[in-house]
Order: structure tokens, then C-alpha cells, then sequence
């Protein structure tokens, strides 16, 4: 039986389109939104977790846009609440899959659930992220990179445990990347791939990283190397 598949990274860093593009190569990702504001396909997300993350980070005193530095242990209604949303994913076709950023600091709930549960991980330049929060959010930059730190952080936590695929949303050869990540996961890679349209990619990566972001960013491009 092919494991499921979660899609983690920053809020604005590629997820979404990782996740469509993984959708196009054979993922099944469930019932999600396939049309937002500032997401013209969507964000490939089941509205069914938000409130299940958001419980588990309000019980530790955070919350999306103020994640805890530190591993979260959930407590068994909050592993209960996760599986009965995962009674949905029964009936999909296999491989099935999820995004929502939330989790990339929340997964130590989700390996109780799903022991077998497979990564794939998207990085964005930290200044295109803080732009896209600052466009969306009204954030400032400072607080943009804040949050940004902190999921990376998280991410390469769980790279240092699992090996898994990590995916630069702005690498030229991107397309590639993901076809390859896909095969290793099992999917089709060599289907059709529309998802990803540059037009969607409005903040680029320009400009120095900033000096406290620049050892993370460096950690985070040798991974996806």
C-alpha cells in the first residue's frame, strides 16, 4: 500500500503550487480549495484541518503566524479529532495526500497517527515570503522573516530524521525537481504538469538575504541541491 504523503514549508513559500503540481503526477488530495483570493487555483488545502492545527496551537499559546520554536505533543483528542477528518481519505485512490503549513510544525501528531507518513518540503527566499505576507498580511518584514525562520527550522528538524525531497519554488530547473521527488514517491511523473504557471509567482527572489536569515537560507539551499 503506498503511504500518505504530506506536502510541508512556510505559508507563501511554493506549497500550494507543490502540492497542485503533485495533484497533476497522480496525488489524490481530497476535497480542497481550489480558488482563493490570493490564490488563483487555490491552496490545495482541506478546510477540515484548519480548525484541528488551530486547536493544537492555541492549546500551546500559538498560532500560524506565531508557531512554537519547540515539538508539540498532541493529546489524544487531538489525535482523534485528526483521524475522524482522515475517515474522509479512505475512499480516495491511493496515494493520497494533504498540505497545510501548519503541520510542518505540528507533525510529531501526525506520525502517532500515520507512522508511515511520507515528506516532501518547499523553500522559498525568506524576502520573497516576507513580501508575500506583507502583501497579504500587511506584516512587516521583520515579523515576515520571524515566522519564515521558524517553519524552516522545523523542516530541517524533520530532514535531519527522514530523508525526503525539498523543492526551492524558485530553482530554474523546477519542473525537473519535482517529476523526480514525484517518481521516488511513487506518482506518475511523466503525466502532463499545468499546474504551475509563472504568473502566479508574484514576489521574486531579489535582493541580499538578510544577515539573520542567512545561514538558515544557506541550510535550507544545500538541502534542496
Amino acid at each position: 500500500m503506498k503511504p500518505p504523503i504530506a506536502v510541508i514549508g512556510m505559508h507563501r513559500s511554493g506549497t500550494s503550487c507543490l502540492a497542485g503540481c503533485l495533484e497533476d503526477l497522480g496525488l489524490s488530495l481530497g476535497d480542497v480549495v481550489t480558488a482563493a483570493p490570493h490564490n488563483k487555483k487555490g491552496n490545495r488545502e482541506n478546510p477540515r484541518f484548519w480548525p484541528v492545527h488551530d486547536a493544537v496551537l492555541a492549546r500551546v499559546g500559538a498560532a500560524w503566524d506565531n508557531p512554537p520554536t519547540e515539538p508539540v505533543a498532541w493529546t489524544a483528542q487531538e489525535r482523534a479529532d485528526l483521524k475522524a477528518v482522515l475517515a474522509d481519505y479512505d475512499a480516495l485512490p491511493l496515494p493520497w495526500g494533504f498540505k497545510d503549513p501548519r503541520a510542518t510544525v505540528l507533525l510529531d501528531g501526525w506520525f502517532e497517527v500515520l507512522p508511515d507518513l511520507k515528506l516532501i518540503g518547499s523553500i522559498r527566499h525568506p524576502l520573497a515570503v516576507a513580501g508575500s505576507l506583507t502583501a497579504r498580511n500587511a506584516y512587516d518584514q521583520s515579523r515576515g522573516l520571524g515566522i519564515w525562520a521558524t517553519y524552516n527550522r522545523a523542516l530541517i528538524r524533520w530532514r535531519d530524521q527522514i530523508a525526503f525531497d525539498v523543492i526551492d519554488y524558485d530553482a530554474p530547473d523546477y519542473e525537473v525537481r519535482v517529476r523526480e521527488a514525484a517518481a521516488r514517491l511513487g506518482l506518475v511523473a511523466g503525466r502532463p504538469m499545468p499546474f504551475r504557471e509563472a504568473e502566479l509567482n508574484h514576489q521574486k527572489a531579489e535582493g541580499e538575504v538578510p544577515v539573520g536569515s542567512a545561514d538558515l537560507w544557506a541550510r535550507l539551499q544545500e538541502l534542496a541541491a
